[in-house]
């Protein structure tokens, strides 16, 4: 462990999910696209979504029915604000567009938000920041991250692996959990964690 990081959390279980498609007669595992499911589905006060590509319509639907509720959670989503090269524009770029004007128009009690980090010193004709990273958390209940993105291909046909901290009601974790959320906000408005 590099000296300079403090350890987070020690003694904590890890779960493990994956995604892999059907192979050599083997069944497809469709564990992280079940578990993000669940996760929408049980949210309280908060979903915060890291990720580099957010193309899904499967995920973008269970957002909507969340939003359709009456006390819908919050929902926020860190995305780049522009996606590598005309490919990537022209697809994941397009799709995105849709799916964020879909939850736009299905947030009645304005709880959704897609947000795009910007620096400074970058003109986002020229480039933008690019967010890589793949973080799910849940109120202060449930850390995912790991290698899936929120797309479709991701959920259901390339092989991925997420690691997954669950509270279950324990102060300690659902501390880290909520620290956790708050040192990735902070990173990207620019300040420093409460």
């Amino acid at each position: 462990w590099p000296a300079g990081i403090a350890v987070a959390a020690t003694d904590v279980d890890v779960a493990i999910a994956r995604t892999e498609p059907p192979f050599a007669g083997r069944p497809a595992v469709t564990e992280i696209r079940a578990l993000h499911f669940d996760a929408i589905a049980s949210a309280q006060r908060h979903i915060f979504a890291e990720n580099q590509y957010f193309t899904s319509l499967a995920i973008a639907r269970a957002f909507a029915r969340r939003l359709a509720e009456d006390d819908p959670p919050e929902i926020a989503v860190l995305s780049p604000y522009t996606q590598s090269g005309w490919l990537e524009i022209s697809t994941m770029g397009v799709l995105r567009a849709r799916i964020h004007r879909m939850l736009r128009d299905a947030d009645h009690r304005r709880r959704y938000h897609l947000y795009c980090p910007m620096l400074g010193w970058l003109d986002c004709n020229e480039g933008c920041l690019n967010i890589h990273s793949k973080v799910l958390i849940v109120d202060d209940a449930l850390l995912m991250i790991g290698s899936s993105n929120l797309s479709d291909r991701s959920l259901a046909l390339d092989t991925e692996c997420n690691l997954i901290i669950e509270s279950r009601g324990n102060p300690r974790l659902s501390k880290l959990i909520a620290t956790m959320r708050e040192r990735l906000l902070a990173e990207h408005l620019g300040c420093t964690a409460p």
